[in-house]
């Protein structure tokens, strides 16, 4: 095949691949209905317009009919473009609140609006701006934001940055201040002042403030939170007499949060009907917190917690308060060891979604890396007994996007498989929950053709004998006599990992004729506390050797092509990228490293997190 065809061949692949969509959230609702066995699923997509150099969002609902654990659907809607970012159906379904940003008349400046809607339109709308209360609304980034309607559907709670008083240069022309007009003064000259803030995909996170939208009045509230502290994750109480958030420390200065959740934080509880409007510390000292969540019934507050400082990503505890006599009581520790197929602890990137308890507040359901998949876990609160749910390993990874009435909305993807929306029916005995019989929304999408597996790897180099996995992705090959490449794919993090779910640029490169590796190294998440601090003081060493050796591994594999190997990674990826083709130049006929940590000197002075 000539390079213009190779390229070519490449192009459309890249194409259709990234033209497939991605779920992004989905919600169950009953439509307004008092008929339990009339489900609605909402779910939100986003998709590649590589045409445009865009991503776009659309939505779908699907209204289905259940019969004991079984579902029928009985329709489904086209797909809806989505204009905006952040919106919420209330507690019965009978209203919706979206946050709509338009440009202003000089088409520079943009206008936020609250809209409230019913089902027949819209029924109020409210200027922000106009009361001058606060910044922007922060929409979803996965860290601060919050946008809950109370349980009364009177309030919605939500996050937005700080009001900033206006700053103009020391030499503009104005009102001239008055000796004693010390605002004036301190006003002008600070419109380049650095503002510190949250890093990387957080760098307009300068001051979050908690607010309050009084739905009949109109009126907000900016809450009174601790100084020094950013607020964000902000929950209804029960009764909607208070407030619980998250709040992260300021001082002594705020580094990068979006991939490391070890910054030192606390769970706080606003009581707004108490006159002092005091803030209460509902969690220990010294930990790192998040995603604070109630029980149905609002007996139980639950969230998660983990170690401040060292590994970024590590291993997570659940905590859970009893409300009314405010006692904790720690429902799931570290695991610092485990079997080859034992529970390895929590490990999650994103958390838990807001609706994640089962109906008679015992029982939390949750998703998790396992070795090199994601399962979906069910935690007994009571007993303090966590189980699997899902172990197919065909099935590759799974990931909770809601809970309602015992009735469980996930996604699944294999490295074959895009994600599918699937549903199932907790069962009424917790023991048989592996048994759950999932059922796919829509007809179940049949694998791509190549052949992926998780391969186990030993290496014993005095350090650790932990046993580490890799996801090999081999193409399908017409012609047996021919071998196929090796591209070897190293994860950034370094403490993140390569689950079994559906990756858009290995895929692409198995379609293309590439057999792909994806080495889930030590210090890579899901294999146990131990096996992430592991890594830390041999960076450079025990993850370079890792994969050198799952190399050799897999090269014993006679269809693969042990004179064409390639690299690739991002990131700290691309630091054991550049280790591999460094020490190895021979080895490899070509690499590729994107945003590559390889100049610690200068990233010691630029990064938002220096502690790397």
């Amino acid at each position: 095949m000539s390079k213009l065809k190779k390229m070519n061949a490449a192009i459309e692949t890249y194409r259709t691949l990234a033209s497939i969509p991605i779920i992004s959230t989905a919600t169950l609702s009953n439509n307004n209905t008092n008929d339990k066995k009339v489900l609605v699923v909402n779910s939100d997509w986003t998709q590649s317009d590589l045409e445009r150099f865009v991503k776009i969002r659309f939505c779908k609902s699907y209204t289905m009919k259940r019969t004991g654990a079984s579902f029928e659907v009985l329709s489904a809607t086209s797909p809806t473009t989505v204009e905006t970012d952040i919106w919420k159906d209330s507690p019965s379904g009978d209203l919706k609140a979206v946050v709509r940003s338009v440009k202003g008349k000089d088409q520079e400046k943009e206008k936020q609006f609250i809209e409230v809607w019913t089902k027949t339109g819209k029924l109020k709308n409210f200027d922000i701006e106009a009361q001058e209360k606060h910044g922007k609304i922060y929409d979803p980034d996965g860290q601060f934001d919050s946008f809950q309607w109370s349980h009364d559907e009177q309030k919605l709670l939500y996050v937005a940055e700080m009001k900033k008083e206006k700053s103009e240069s020391y030499f503009s022309p104005g009102k001239k201040a008055k000796k004693d007009d010390t605002d004036a003064i301190l006003t002008k000259g600070d419109q380049f002042l650095y503002e510190d803030n949250w890093g990387e995909q957080l760098t307009t996170r300068v001051q979050p403030v908690l607010c309050v939208l009084d739905i009949e009045t109109g009126d907000i509230t900016v809450l009174e939170t601790p100084d020094n502290v950013s607020p964000g994750q902000a929950i209804w109480a029960p009764d909607d007499v208070g407030v619980v958030f998250v709040g992260w420390d300021n001082e002594p200065y705020k580094l990068g949060l979006i991939y490391c959740p070890i910054r030192r934080s606390r769970i706080y509880y606003l009581d707004m009907h108490s006159e002092s409007f005091k803030s209460d510390v509902l969690s220990t000292e010294d930990r790192a917190v998040s995603c604070p969540r109630f029980s149905p019934d609002g007996s139980k507050l639950i969230y998660l917690a983990n170690n401040t400082g060292g590994p970024h990503v590590q291993c997570r505890q659940l905590y859970m308060l009893k409300w009314d006599i405010r006692e904790t009581v720690l429902v799931q520790d570290f695991v610092n060891n485990s079997g080859s197929d034992d529970f390895p602890g929590l490990f999650c990137f994103v958390g838990l979604p807001h609706r994640c308890w089962s109906s008679d507040s015992r029982l939390l359901i949750m998703s998790s890396f396992w070795r090199s998949r994601k399962e979906l876990l069910v935690i007994d609160t009571e007993e303090k007994v966590v189980r699997r749910m899902t172990n197919d390993l065909k099935k590759g990874s799974w990931e909770l996007l809601d809970v309602k009435d015992d009735i469980i909305l996930a996604s699944n993807a294999s490295p074959n498989t895009p994600n599918q929306l699937v549903i199932g029916k907790l069962p009424t005995q917790v023991k048989g929950v592996s048994s759950i019989k999932w059922q796919y929304l829509e007809s179940e999408t049949p694998p791509l053709d190549f052949k992926w597996k998780i391969v186990k790897h030993n290496r014993n180099d005095g350090v650790s004998n932990q046993e580490y996995e890799s996801i090999v992705l081999s193409p399908n090959m017409k012609d047996t006599s021919t071998k196929s490449p090796l591209v070897v794919y190293s994860h950034g993090g370094p403490h993140s990992l390569f689950p079994a779910g559906f990756m858009l640029y290995p895929v692409g490169l198995c379609k293309l004729g590439y057999t792909v590796l994806l080495v889930n190294y030590r210090g890579s998440l899901g294999f146990g506390q131990d096996f992430v601090y592991s890594l830390p003081g041999n960076i450079g060493t025990m993850d370079v050797e890792d994969i050198q050796f799952a190399i050799h591994d897999i090269l014993e594999d006679t269809l693969i092509d042990g004179e064409t190997v390639y690299a690739i990674g991002g990131s700290h990826g691309g630091f054991l990228t550049a280790h591999l083709i460094g020490q190895q130049p021979d080895f490899f006929k070509a690499a590729a490293m994107r945003n590559p940590v390889i100049n610690i000197a200068s990233m010691l002075g630029l990064t938002d997190i220096p502690d790397w």
